[in-house]
């Protein structure tokens, strides 16, 4: 759900690895923050999913089609993938400057896109609450990360006010 519909820079994530799975669930992001959800699905997948035989939440509502055709649109125009997967490498680059330049709170960054995770090296929790503090909101993954999830529309500004709060939060934790 989370790795869809452009947040790594492709379309769906399984993308980068050049694999077909027979199925895809989409939701949060086909519906740009309207409640929306779908099943992609191979024809031999599909045949099994007979009126009555799987239920759904979201499933006939017109209002919620027009909107996640919409957000397709958007996504799948000119350019757009291609600005997300310039900003991911634009952050992440940023986000590992800042971990060379404090070894002792931070290890590497992962993800693809705008999909990145911050290894801490110190309490996930503390390097979150000190971001809050400074006024970037973020949330704690697996492995003792913090998670990096901008919105797709970020611009280069907004990734470096983001850094900058990065910086100045490790720079409080190793005072």
């Amino acid at each position: 759900m989370q790795t869809g519909i452009g947040r790594t820079g492709k379309l769906f994530a399984h993308q980068w690895a050049g694999i077909e799975p027979d199925a895809v669930a989409a939701a949060k992001g086909l519906g740009g923050g309207f409640p929306v959800g779908a099943i992609l699905a191979k024809e031999k997948v599909a045949a099994c999913l007979t009126p009555g035989s799987h239920g759904t939440t979201f499933g006939g509502n017109p209002l919620a089609m027009a909107v996640a055709a919409e957000v397709l649109d958007i996504i799948l125009a000119e350019g757009f993938l291609d600005h997300v997967q310039k900003m991911g490498a634009l952050l992440k680059s940023e986000l590992e400057n800042v971990a060379a330049d404090f070894p002792k709170l931070l290890g590497a960054v992962n993800g693809k896109g705008l999909m990145l995770g911050l290894k801490c090296l110190v309490p996930n929790t503390e390097v979150s609450a000190r971001l809050t503090a400074n006024g970037l909101l973020t949330v704690g993954a697996g492995d003792n990360n913090v998670r990096f999830i901008p919105p797709l529309i970020i611009e280069p500004r907004h990734a470096a006010e983001a850094v900058d709060i990065v910086r100045r939060a490790c720079a409080d934790l190793s005072a």
